[in-house]
């Protein structure tokens, strides 16, 4: 059933299982040859695993090209042309994804990097104050949930 290996892939992906994971995203595309989340994902496990950027970049447009709105394969897909030094190319979905999802400091940092690349070092260090900000502002956050973990559990120990 379409979905079922994605769930499964999905699993491993989340614990960096690649190999595993990528197996299951194949299964899932011999089910449902459109699942642009599939195709995003081996894109994605290939530049996790430091592989070409080329074969990731082919899963990425592939992904693209039936979810032209999905802002992580199009992020994925600027860090593959940022590997390849295809930096002007990289723009266009650098762009996107920071229109999407502009509290996301990774977009902020691979912006500056292209932006740094191509010589414009006034953008470069403006994209690299907003990643340093959305950075400090989400370490404060993740620092405030545990200490909010903590006060609970110290307040509602576990039954003995």
């Amino acid at each position: 059933r379409p979905g079922t290996h994605f769930k499964l892939g999905n699993a491993y992906w989340s614990i960096s299982q690649w190999d595993p994971a990528a197996k299951e995203f194949n299964a899932e595309l011999a089910n449902d040859p459109r699942s642009c989340m599939s195709f995003y994902k081996l894109g994605d496990i290939v530049l996790e695993q430091h592989g070409d950027p080329q074969a990731a970049l082919d899963q990425l447009n592939k992904s693209v090209a039936i979810c032209p709105n999905l802002t992580e394969a199009r992020e994925d897909r600027a860090r593959a042309l940022l590997r390849m030094d295809r930096y002007q190319d990289a723009l266009p979905d650098l762009d996107a994804a920071a229109h999407a999802t502009p509290d996301d400091p990774n977009v902020h940092f691979l912006l500056a990097q292209a932006y740094r690349s191509l010589g414009r070092a006034d953008e470069a260090k403006a994209e690299m104050q907003l990643f340093s900000k959305l950075e400090e502002s989400a370490r404060a956050a993740t620092a405030a949930r545990a200490q909010q973990v903590m006060q609970n559990r110290d307040q509602n120990p576990p039954p003995q």
